[in-house]
């Protein structure tokens, strides 16, 4: 019977549920019956399978019941034994509670609680209004206290006007003193004395602003100058040629043909340049640095002229002048290549400055050959641009 009921549920090895309904029918059911499962030994099961036990209560604090003292008092297993140490009667003012204070009733509470009574005995009458009568408080108003403050307007003040025709006439004064006759009056924000008018650095390409000195060092101020390698034209690559590789032709008609002849041998400007580069980019490099420090030596100028000035007006002292212009010198050329700090110092050497602010007298001051280069890298060590009795002195003070 097994065998025939496994047969019809499991045709061609697969097992088909819908037709367990039929094994009734065909006489095929209840062919065999499952073995009970047997329980363990032991205490039976207090909760039967698939009930959960109630959860543990957390309360510390039973109510005992009514009529019966708790376990505690009771002398349960839980109650606490009373002490045998003996105590005193009176208590330490550092473990006693702080007594409390009654605090006073306010003035207002009987007539309140009169009010709330008087009240609750109307609501039954149907009344809804309470009245509370308060003591009524007055508030003095003082009027505003004005005063009168007389302004007098004095026109054409005799005094006044003459005030102020002294202060004019101190600053034509000055000006006067100032700038030499025929000088146009320099800007009111740019304070020029004759010691900046006479080198005027503002403009590195503007010949008629340098003063004679310093422009016969440089006799080919204000020409082109082009990146180390970089491409020339033939305009500017001809005139750095007449004023060097053929000055010592006799006119610019034969310095031109030799020119000529010069570009047909190299075939071209760029071979020509190439060629001649070597010889001609000593004189464009000073012409570089030229430009280069221009600004520098204008800077140099303004700072002379100020400590200069406050040292002689007493303001600061003559050492501490000098500090500043020598130590302004020493972070300008930190900045600049040799070969700008070598043109640099034939400028401020052809120049002429306030007596003990010159490069050389600055150098002599601080007890160093001014014929020697310095070194003024950041690396090089102590800069020694001040005395040895000044050098360990706080500086800027």
């Amino acid at each position: 019977m097994e065998i025939k009921r496994i047969d019809y549920l499991t045709p061609h090895g697969r097992y088909i549920r819908s037709r367990e309904a039929d094994l009734a029918a065909m006489g095929l059911a209840n062919t065999f019956e499952e073995a009970p499962v047997k329980r363990g030994r032991g205490r039976p099961r207090k909760h039967p399978p698939g009930q959960r036990a109630p959860r543990r209560s957390r309360a510390k604090v039973r109510l005992a019941a009514q009529g019966q003292p708790p376990a505690r008092a009771s002398g349960g297993r839980k109650a606490s034994r009373a002490s045998s140490r003996k105590t005193s009667g009176t208590v330490s003012p550092v473990t006693a509670a702080p007594a409390r204070v009654p605090t006073p009733a306010p003035k207002a509470a009987p007539k309140v609680a009169a009010a709330l009574l008087e009240s609750t005995l109307a609501g039954g009458l149907g009344q809804d209004t309470i009245q509370i009568e308060a003591q009524e408080t007055a508030f003095e108003i003082k009027p505003i206290e004005t005063r009168t403050v007389e302004i007098t307007v004095v026109e054409n003040d005799p005094e006044y006007e003459a005030e102020l025709a002294e202060q004019a006439a101190l600053v034509k004064a000055r000006l006067d003193a100032e700038n030499e006759p025929g000088e146009e009056v320099p800007h009111p924000s740019v304070r020029r004395t004759k010691f900046t008018r006479r080198y005027d650095f503002s403009d590195a390409q503007d010949a008629s602003k340098v003063d004679p000195a310093v422009l016969t060092l440089f006799p080919h101020f204000g020409f082109p100058t082009i990146h180390r390698g970089g491409p020339m034209s033939e305009d500017d690559l001809k005139r750095w040629l007449f004023a060097t590789l053929y000055k010592e032709k006799r006119n610019d008609a034969i310095r031109e043909d030799r020119f000529q002849d010069d570009l047909r041998i190299y075939r071209g400007l760029e071979g020509f340049y190439n060629a001649v580069e070597v010889i001609i980019e000593g004189d464009i490099q000073r012409e570089r640095d030229r430009i280069a420090i221009w600004h520098v030596i204008d800077t140099r100028v303004a700072n002379a002229e100020q400590y200069s000035e406050r040292a002689a007006k007493g303001e600061i002292s003559d050492d501490l002048a000098r500090m500043w212009v020598a130590h302004l010198d020493y972070l300008a050329l930190g900045n600049l290549e040799d070969s700008e700090h070598l043109v640099w110092r034939q400028i401020v050497d052809a120049m002429e400055w306030p007596e003990g602010f010159s490069r050389i007298d600055l150098a002599r001051w601080a007890g160093q050959d001014p014929d020697v280069v310095p070194n003024v890298r950041s690396w090089a060590g102590q800069p020694k641009h001040f005395p040895e009795h000044l050098r360990d002195v706080p500086f800027p003070p």
